[in-house]
């Protein structure tokens, strides 16, 4: 199998996947036990096809149907042979607490740290990732635009989601936040500009699946329809090109403004150079006035 798609598959079992020991039946015996689960309106999802390709073993169940829920459907490996390969195949580029959970389930172990690749950060898209549109608040009939990976975790940030951002060099993670039927605290990395999603597509796309490379597609379609958005607020004199006297912002200027303070340059419209100067004059005639006639001037 290729490297690449062990990879994606590594990252999509991070993300979905759970490797352990569970009881056989009735009996007290525990058999090793792998399964990832998900959800599809248009039969067994793509990903589940994709990841038993790449390990070469495992069955695909389902759909189960619940009341207000889309069909689930999942991959499972059920015996320790079939398991030990999924484990052996995609160790290299797992995050810790699925080489944990397969060191319980069939006694691997590794101490290398995992790979981090795109392809891995695609497979963990492809799980917990999402983009999507949501109304502007400040704008009547526009919306924005995000992209955001879910991770739940009882401790800090999760490592599944601190190895993307990394990889990806993209965004931020926000939480913990209570989610309803989360078992625990729910951690999320977000993006929150159409550039920045497109640079991560640019990234994930060669291994990405296509019903989230469709996803970010349509949703990207959607915000490059919108017309162009002046900046700032007309009614806060925001990026004016003229002071509130009437001079010119560029005119005025005659030569480059200096920091005195922490070196930061100010834009054009923080100084008029012509009002600075009629407000100086003005403070030299009022101190000339408020002095003391008989004091020498120099």
């Amino acid at each position: 199998m290729e490297e690449h798609e062990l990879a994606w598959a590594a990252g999509f079992f991070d993300g979905d996947g759970w490797a352990a020991l569970v009881r056989n039946g009735l009996g007290r015996r525990r058999r090793p036990s792998a399964q990832i689960n998900q959800s599809g309106l248009d039969g067994v999802p793509e990903a589940l096809l994709r990841f038993r390709d790449a390990v070469g073993v495992g069955r695909i169940g389902g759909p189960k149907m619940e009341d207000s829920r889309e069909p689930l459907y999942w991959w499972v490996a059920s015996s320790r042979a079939d398991v030990e390969r999924t484990g052996r195949l995609i160790l290299p580029w797992l995050s810790g607490q699925k080489r944990d959970q397969f060191g319980t389930a069939v006694d691997l172990r590794s101490d290398v740290p995992p790979i981090d690749t795109f392809a891995w950060a695609a497979g963990l898209f492809d799980a917990e990732g999402c983009t999507s549109l949501s109304d502007r608040s400040t704008r009547k009939g526009y919306k924005d635009i995000e992209a955001s990976l879910t991770q739940g975790g009882a401790g800090p940030a999760p490592e599944e989601l601190i190895r993307f951002m990394a990889c990806v060099a993209l965004g931020r993670i926000n939480g913990p936040y209570e989610q309803e039927g989360a078992t625990k605290p729910v951690y999320r990395w977000r993006l929150h500009t159409v550039d920045e999603i497109r640079s991560l597509l640019h990234c994930l796309s060669p291994w990405l699946g296509a019903p989230k490379r469709s996803q970010a597609f349509r949703a990207i379609a959607v915000i490059n329809a919108q017309p162009v958005l002046p900046r700032g607020r007309v009614e806060w004199g925001s990026h004016k090109t003229h002071c509130i006297h009437g001079h010119e912002y560029v005119s005025a200027r005659i030569r480059p403004y200096v920091s005195r303070g922490v070196g930061i340059q100010r834009r054009d419209n923080k100084q008029c150079l012509h009002c600075t100067r009629e407000q100086a004059r003005a403070r030299r005639i009022a101190g000339d006035r408020q002095r003391d006639p008989g004091e020498a001037t120099c």
